[in-house]
């Protein structure tokens, strides 16, 4: 944050990431694909931002370019991070459209809830449960399922979407041998409403493989089994991309510091 005269502005220099895993079952084989990294900066209060350069020291030409964003932000702490968490599904609403994936033998899966206009070839991966949609007699099923195993499919009326629940990791995969619950590894996953019924039970069913097959361990992942093992590669591709968070940390601070001013 910074400020001028009495006034206290929030502000955030922000690194965001994106990118793709294709899988080729037919090989096997892997690939990160449309990677973009970017450096954003952005004020709430509708504070305009200036595109800002933080030069490399040492004398090296190498510098990290802060890009100005646009802010409908109140001016709060939190301001902060919502401009970096705007900025980021900006991003990857931009990463769905150049995909544009036509291959009927494709399955898209994106990491996190679906957005509205999300293609309804798109399945979306949710790992953490926020919200329950199915009453207490449904719910039970949960409970009850082995790992590939979901619940029959449901409809969100006011999201126009179809959902399904899943329990993640393989059969050799037992979560009371690590002391977890019988919820561990339950995954929710959403699709489109505006395809039909019996091709959404093809996709469904599609997952109560795909999902085990391609889910993490306990032992390489701490995130396992709900974090698939081609995500968690991405995630670390992207993480070294994005430059190390302690020095990109201290050339901020030392730009900073060099206006006399407030971090």
């Amino acid at each position: 944050m910074g400020g001028e005269g009495n006034t206290i502005t929030y502000g955030v220099f922000g690194t965001i990431a994106v990118g793709a895993v294709v899988v080729d079952r037919t090989i096997p084989k892997a690939s990160c694909i449309e990677i973009d990294v970017r450096r954003v900066l952005g004020f709430g209060g509708e504070q305009d931002a200036v595109s800002t350069p933080i030069p490399c020291p040492l004398g090296s030409k190498a510098e990290l370019l802060y890009k100005a964003i646009k802010s409908n932000q109140p001016n709060t702490p939190e301001a902060r991070g919502a401009i970096v968490q705007n900025a980021m599904l900006a991003a990857e609403e931009q990463l769905v459209g150049k995909l544009n994936v036509k291959d009927a033998d494709t399955l898209v899966i994106r990491d996190g809830a679906l957005r509205y206009e999300s293609p309804t070839s798109t399945l979306g991966y949710i790992k953490t449960m926020h919200k329950q949609y199915l009453s207490e007699n449904y719910a039970a099923l949960m409970w009850k399922l082995l790992p590939g195993q979901r619940t029959p499919i449901f409809h969100i009326k006011d999201r126009s979407q179809y959902s399904w629940y899943l329990k993640s990791g393989d059969s050799q995969y037992s979560p009371q041998q690590l002391g977890y619950h019988d919820l561990h590894g339950i995954v929710r996953l959403e699709l489109s409403s505006k395809i039909d019924i019996e091709t959404a039970k093809e996709i469904a069913n599609q997952t109560c493989y795909l999902i085990p097959y391609y889910a993490s361990h306990p032992s390489r992942d701490p995130r396992a089994p709900q974090n698939l093992a081609p995500v968690s590669a991405l995630e670390r591709e992207l993480g070294r991309r994005m430059g190390d968070a302690i020095l990109i940390k201290r050339r901020l601070q030392c730009f900073l510091a060099s206006f006399g001013g407030n971090e």
